[in-house]
């Protein structure tokens, strides 16, 4: 047998080891510090070259398994940190919602400033979660996205829009000059679809309206300057 192949059947990754015997970073960082595993090297890392990986006599490891097993899972910081995510994850679960059309739980998106306001407790649950339901079904169950980011569906849709008065295309090239103005009509428009198919489904209130939609989102606006 070669050295290498030596070492590859002696050793393991501690990601396998963390994996195939639930032990976490700390676990094996207390191991080695407290000389309950004396036997590791670091070899380069096989997927980043500029990295580093940590391998571990495995039969060393499985005698004191039980006693490494014993130990703190994680570091002070790490329970702060896994406390303070659990806190932030149990708000985010309160304005989730599960879409029977997607067939799957909806969350807030990361840089959705409705989550970040329910994050820092400035907007209610409630109130929130009616926003995160609307901004859904309007992103992902009109044709709303179409529309605005191709100018062709948009022109389209202006032409549909405007047929009865017969506005003809030219005058619509004119429109595309007021392009925001319609675009903003644009999104009145799929949001008020989005709450009717919504309330459809059961996921809001059936008294709730374009209206009350706008001031809990002018409230949002409010708080970020983007009013």
């Amino acid at each position: 047998m070669s050295k290498k192949e030596e070492i590859k059947h002696k050793y393991s990754y501690k990601s396998t080891i963390k994996k195939k015997y639930n032990l976490t970073d700390y676990q094996i960082d207390q191991a080695i510090e407290k000389g309950l595993i004396k036997d590791y090297r670091y070899v380069p890392n096989p997927h980043y070259s500029s990295k580093k990986s940590l391998i571990i006599n495995s039969q060393e490891l499985l005698q004191h398994l039980e006693e490494i097993r014993k130990l703190e899972k994680y570091s002070e910081g790490e329970k702060k940190k896994r406390k303070e995510y659990n806190k932030r994850s149990r708000k985010v679960s309160q304005i989730s919602f599960y879409c029977p059309l997607c067939d799957a739980k909806i969350r807030p998106l990361k840089d959705s400033y409705t989550r970040d306001a329910v994050l820092n407790d400035t907007m209610d649950y409630e109130n929130a979660k009616k926003v995160v339901i609307v901004t859904h079904f309007r992103h992902k169950h009109t044709n709303y996205d179409i529309i605005r980011k191709d100018r062709r569906e948009f022109i389209n849709y202006l032409e549909q829009k405007y047929k009865e008065q017969k506005i003809e295309i030219y005058k619509l090239q004119y429109f595309l000059e007021y392009e925001d103005k319609l675009k903003e009509l644009l999104k009145n428009e799929k949001t008020e679809e989005a709450i009717e198919l919504a309330k459809k489904y059961g996921l809001l209130p059936p008294n709730f309206s374009k209206e009350e939609y706008d001031r809990i989102a002018l409230k949002i606006k409010k708080m970020y300057g983007l009013s």
